[in-house]
């Protein structure tokens, strides 16, 4: 059985969740709370919980807040009537990001998800990532899985492979979050993890046989980091 607590300041939200989980066997609802300080509380007194559904929105400490400050290996699912917090949650280790209301169909791959990290490693997913919002839903994207970000006016288009989501966001709100990963603005249109550069000839770089521009007003910069790891 995997045990779970519940927080949201709404009790019919709570009301809402319940529900939904109880249709999964595997699942145990052990306590719920209204109050963010005493779901804090509760979970310092080292409960034995495998996930927390919180709500982002609370009252005394956010649901965000509590995911930091939590200190146990305890995984977290966040909910939210404001697809704005979606931004903040950019690195946070959690499982999923659920926009209300949310519906059994999303909850069942919030739990998919949950139960699939659980069973690899029984630790929440510690590599850095962010969420896209395509549609009503949000889509976790692993920063290492990144080749290039190319802007597209008002959108940012990231390119993960054979795949790709657009983001509205801008080149430089995203560069200003990427930057301490080793990912660099390349051109005014691009931006790219540096690391994964196989070749570069002056006027483009190579990542993964495809042909990225560099402007000239990168290219200094960049020959400073290629030199600074030639051998």
């Amino acid at each position: 059985m995997y045990k779970t607590i519940i927080i949201d300041d709404e009790p019919l939200a709570i009301d809402v969740m319940e529900h939904h989980l109880k249709r999964f066997s595997n699942f145990e609802v052990v306590n719920t709370f209204t109050d963010s300080v005493e779901a804090f509380n509760y979970l310092k007194e080292e409960h034995h919980i495998d996930v927390v559904f919180t709500d982002i929105a609370m009252p005394e400490i956010s649901g965000i807040e509590l995911v930091k400050l939590a200190t146990l290996n305890t995984m977290f699912i966040l909910t939210t009537s404001y697809s704005k917090y979606a931004v903040e949650s950019f690195d946070l280790e959690v499982v999923d990001y659920l926009l209300k209301p949310i519906s059994f169909e999303r909850l069942t791959k919030a739990i998919t998800r949950f139960e699939s990290l659980k069973k690899k490693n029984n630790t929440p997913n510690l590599e850095p990532s962010f969420f896209v919002k395509e549609g009503d839903e949000f889509i976790k994207i692993l920063v290492k899985d990144i080749d290039y970000i190319q802007g597209l006016k008002d959108y940012a288009k990231i390119v993960t492979g054979n795949n790709f989501c657009l983001a509205l966001k801008t080149l430089k709100s995203i560069e200003d979050v990427l930057s301490p990963y080793q990912f660099s603005r390349i051109h005014k249109s691009y931006i790219v993890p540096l690391s994964k550069i196989s070749q570069y000839n002056g006027k483009c770089v190579l990542i993964n046989n495809i042909e990225i521009p560099v402007g000239s007003s990168y290219r200094e910069s960049l020959k400073v980091y290629l030199n600074n790891n030639k051998l």
